[in-house]
């Protein structure tokens, strides 16, 4: 009987350890085949893009669109701040702005009186809305964003510091982009005698439009950390995350060894990383944050650190470098250093190397196209003329620009659209932008028509733009479809599970 027991219980512990080594073949068989149709899935996800499967694209594009509206409406209108403040206050306010007070929104009047504090605060939140809004778009889609830095708010700069200069103080300039007394120097008060033109006082008035620019940068660099905490909160790993990381340590070149340098410096320093690698103009900081993500960084960490380096220390950096180049002031210290320097070098080489002409030539190159790029209200370019403008006054404006007579009658000839020989209000309106309400000098020239390299630098102008909207759409594209395959692959987790249970039972 002793010997029946021992063997039963032997062929018993024999019994359970093979019914152990088959559930851990059947384990490993499993995570084998998800793996191998997550690595299939991937593979097609890939070939989502506007140019190999344009329908499907844009299908799941706007799939992605609409559960992303109807989820954020739904959350937004079940709120209930939002129907005991939010929408009782916006009836108070258009009732006021409409009929009840009226006076507290009467827009400014250059030189004479400012505008309605209702006014002003509706002001302040556009311009507000203005600058995040093209910070965002300057950083959002992975590294492909529009540059409205060097579209908007570097010219922007250049035009407050030319502004200050030509109106010799600074005291009542309004340095705000969309205000009606925009750079006007009817607005400045007190003695103009340059006093108050200083370095402090001109980055002063460009700090906040810049501050606010850097905030929206830091939005933009949402997107990467929220799909890579996404992916790793649902137990997948983020498919993008880690193809960037091989392709990085498979090359030698410096942006891939600085990719695979600014991962290790976010999972060492965490929110001092972030803010440090944030600080400084990065071309890898979509790496960061999709580091961020798959770390399970919490958000406010992320964002803070993001917004203190991009909106705080990035952007005012930026702007004091250009406060300083566009500043008469500083150039002229810049020039007589640089004169020195010349000298001595051409005492050394025997003749005269004329790095000073070099340094002036190609800051007032530098100058003169952001100056055609600064964006002013159509009437402003009326400012100091008679009546409409003539071929005359179109060749005053642009005076100082190389072939600024050619310049000037190609204008006419554009925008004179009822060819009396003059450009008057509502025609220049008919140039000015949707989006702004505002005109550029460069932007009303249509060009010469026969310069190739001209020609050349609008198509890549083009291209940014086209290839920044249909980055933007593969990837949300992809994103749709990568919801679905990660839900195909929980069911075949849970479908494989199922059966094992089932085994067990039988």
């Amino acid at each position: 009987g002793a010997a029946a027991e021992k063997n039963d219980n032997g062929d018993s512990a024999k019994d359970t350890n093979g019914t152990g080594g088959h559930a851990k073949a059947g384990s490993d068989e499993k995570a084998a085949a998800v793996q191998a149709l997550r690595e299939t899935l991937k593979a097609e996800r890939e070939k989502i893009t506007l140019l190999g499967r344009p329908v499907s694209t844009l299908t799941l594009f706007a799939q992605f669109v609409g559960h992303f509206i109807a989820t954020r409406f739904v959350s937004f209108f079940t709120k209930p701040v939002v129907w005991l403040v939010v929408f009782p206050s916006m009836a108070v306010w258009f009732a006021a702005k409409r009929s009840l007070a009226t006076e507290l929104f009467v827009p400014p009047v250059c030189g004479e009186r400012d505008g309605g504090i209702l006014w002003q605060v509706e002001f302040a939140f556009f311009e507000a809305a203005w600058w995040l809004i093209l910070g965002i778009l300057s950083s959002i889609g992975f590294g492909t964003g529009l540059h409205s830095g060097l579209m908007f708010l570097f010219p922007h700069v250049m035009q407050v510091v030319g502004a200050a200069e030509g109106c010799h103080t600074t005291q009542g300039l309004v340095a705000w982009y969309q205000h009606p007394c925009k750079l006007d120097c009817s607005t400045t008060t007190g003695p103009k005698d340059d006093a108050t033109v200083s370095f402090l006082r001109l980055w002063g008035l460009v700090t906040v439009q810049c501050m606010l620019w850097g905030v929206g940068t830091a939005i933009g660099e949402i997107p990467p950390y929220a799909v890579a905490k996404a992916a790793r909160a649902s137990g997948s790993t983020d498919s993008e995350f880690h193809a960037e990381v091989e392709e990085a340590k498979s090359k030698t070149d410096l942006f891939s060894k600085m990719k695979i340098w600014t991962i290790n410096f976010t999972e060492k320093h965490g929110f001092v990383g972030v803010f440090l690698l944030a600080a400084w103009p990065n071309a890898a900081f979509d790496m960061c944050g999709m580091c961020c993500g798959y770390l399970m960084m919490p958000f406010w960490t992320f964002f803070l650190a993001t917004a203190l380096g991009k909106g705080v220390v990035k952007v005012n950096l930026q702007a004091a470098l250009f406060v300083n180049l566009f500043g008469s002031g500083f150039f002229h210290v810049l020039a007589t250093g640089v004169e020195s320097i010349d000298h001595t070098l051409s005492g050394v080489a025997g003749k005269q190397l004329g790095l000073k002409d070099l340094v002036v030539k190609g800051r007032t190159k530098l100058v003169q196209q952001f100056e055609l790029q600064s964006r002013v209200l159509p009437e402003k370019l009326f400012v100091g003329q008679e009546g409409d403008l003539d071929i005359h006054d179109v060749r005053h404006l642009y005076r100082k620009y190389s072939s600024g007579d050619e310049i000037a009658e190609r204008v006419l000839q554009a925008w004179d659209k009822n060819t009396n020989g003059e450009i008057d209000a509502m025609e220049l309106r008919e140039a000015a932008s949707r989006t702004d309400g505002m005109v550029s000098l460069g932007a009303l020239d249509p060009g010469a028509g026969q310069s190739p390299l001209k020609t050349c630098w609008e198509l890549f102008v083009v291209g940014l733009v086209l290839f920044f909207v249909m980055s933007i759409v593969n990837q949300f594209a992809q994103m749709r479809q990568q919801e679905a395959d990660e839900k195909r692959l929980e069911d075949m987790a849970q479908e494989a599970d199922g059966k094992k249970e089932g085994k067990k039972k039988q």
